[in-house]
Order: C-alpha cells, then sequence, then structure tokens
C-alpha cells in the first residue's frame, strides 16, 4: 500500500510521539533503542542473506562433513556473547577463494576453497570466531550507519519498507565485500581468538593458517589465497598482535 506525502508526515509525527514518551520514560532510552536496532539488524540480515543465496550457490555437504562443521560452529556460537538474541546460521557456497564473511545478524558463510584449504578443525574454528566476532561487535551495522547514517530509519520510516530494507540489505553485502577496515579486523581477531579459545581451540592453529598463507601468497600467484587478503590483510603486525593477545579481551 502507498502512502502519500500527508500519510507520511502523520507517521513521522506519530513516531516523534512515540519516541517522546520513550524518552521520558526511566530507563526506557536505551532499551528503546536497543530494541529498534535489534529489530533492523535482523531485518537487513536476512535480506542480505537472500541476496547472496540468489548469487552463489549454496552447497549441500555430506552429512558427516556437515555435522562436523556445525559442531564447530555451534561451540563458538556458544562463547559469543550475542547467542541469546540472534539465531546465527553457517551457509557453504562453491567459491574456490580461500574466505568467510559475515552478514548481519548472524549469517555466516563459507567457501568450499576454505573448506579444502584448512588443515584441521582449529585453523577452521579461528576463522570462523573471526566471523562470529565480527556479529558479536556488530561491524556490519556499524559500517552501514556510517554509510547513511540516520536517513538508514528515516527512509524506512517513510517509504515502503521492504523496498528499502532490501536495499539496504544490497548495501550490507558489498560494504561486507569491501571490509570493515584495520581496526575492526583487529578487534575482530581479538574477539576471535577469545570465542575459539573458549570453545576448547587454540591461537596457535590460526597463526598456523595466517603464517602458511602469508608464505603461499608471496609470489602473488595464488588468486585464491590473494582475495583473501583484500579484506583480511595478514600483515606481520597483525600476527604478531595474535600472538600477544591476552586469554580477555579489551575493549
Amino acid at each position: 500500500m502507498k502512502v502519500g506525502y500527508r500519510g507520511k508526515l502523520i507517521l513521522l509525527c506519530c513516531f516523534l510521539t512515540f519516541l517522546a514518551l520513550a524518552v521520558s520514560l526511566p530507563g526506557n532510552t536505551a532499551s528503546f533503542f536497543a530494541d529498534l536496532e535489534l529489530n533492523l539488524e535482523k531485518q537487513i540480515g536476512r535480506s542480505s542473506y537472500e541476496s547472496i543465496c540468489t548469487q552463489m550457490k549454496v552447497v549441500d555437504l555430506p552429512e558427516a562433513e556437515m555435522e562436523r562443521l556445525n559442531d564447530i560452529f555451534n561451540r563458538l556460537v556458544k562463547a559469543c556473547s550475542r547467542r541469546k538474541e540472534l539465531q546465527f546460521k553457517l551457509t557453504v557456497v562453491e567459491e574456490d577463494s580461500v574466505n568467510a564473511f559475515a552478514l548481519p545478524a548472524g549469517y555466516i558463510f563459507v567457501h568450499t576453497g576454505l573448506l579444502s584449504y584448512v588443515q584441521s578443525d582449529g585453523e577452521l574454528a579461528g576463522v570462523l570466531a573471526h566471523e562470529i566476532a565480527h556479529v558479536d561487535r556488530k561491524h556490519g551495522m556499524s559500517a552501514l550507519k556510517r554509510q547513511l547514517g540516520m536517513a538508514l530509519l528515516l527512509q524506512i520510516l517513510l517509504k515502503d519498507a521492504s523496498e528499502q530494507i532490501t536495499k539496504i540489505g544490497n548495501i550490507a553485502v558489498n560494504l561486507t565485500q569491501l571490509g570493515y577496515g584495520r581496526e575492526a579486523e583487529y578487534e575482530a581477531d581479538r574477539y576471535g581468538v577469545y570465542f575459539m579459545e573458549r570453545a576448547g581451540y587454540s591461537r596457535t592453529e590460526f597463526l598456523s593458517f595466517w603464517n602458511r598463507l602469508v608464505e603461499e601468497s608471496g609470489g602473488g600467484e595464488n588468486p585464491a589465497i590473494l582475495q583473501l587478503f583484500s579484506t583480511h590483510p595478514p600483515t606481520s603486525e597483525r600476527i604478531k598482535r595474535i600472538k600477544a593477545l591476552p586469554l580477555t579481551p579489551t575493549q
């Protein structure tokens, strides 16, 4: 149903009135905004997930292999602080590059190239924990807010919500492919290592994965590995930081 200009104005006034009421109630402001953002994240995440599933081929692994993968994934999710408010989902897609990526609301994608490349459950756990940490620290939503600002909420309120969510979902996918920036990667490393060690894995295996990637990328002849470096640059400084991380992450 299309809403005219007057209708949009009424909707905006109603929202502002509701917002003013929420702010006036002691202790409710933070909760109101948190619930609003969480609901928005879930809608954007679902839309982004559906978009990726139409662009890439989803792979059904053999039952035993999928059970192993889900066991690793679920152990890591249990260590994540947002496990109760989100339903994390792991999806395997057919792609030769050694990579994985996370969308808002807990949608994690793994390339078949990564599954073929890792040499242990611990190496895979390190990569998955890093992606889960991106969700835990809300890097996807933070990138969207930087890109769109308050226009994000206003567009959803004043236009066809489903249409806007789809557009924003596509933006989220693009931001994921571009990467979240160096500081976000460092933070995902910190929390990812914490999650994997809480789940019973060792950071040594994660470091083994990165060191092997750096060594094998030296000649620049493997495009499957080089694609990962475009969003997850494995510098010597980053590896040094992972080695020095404390058992509990600091803000």
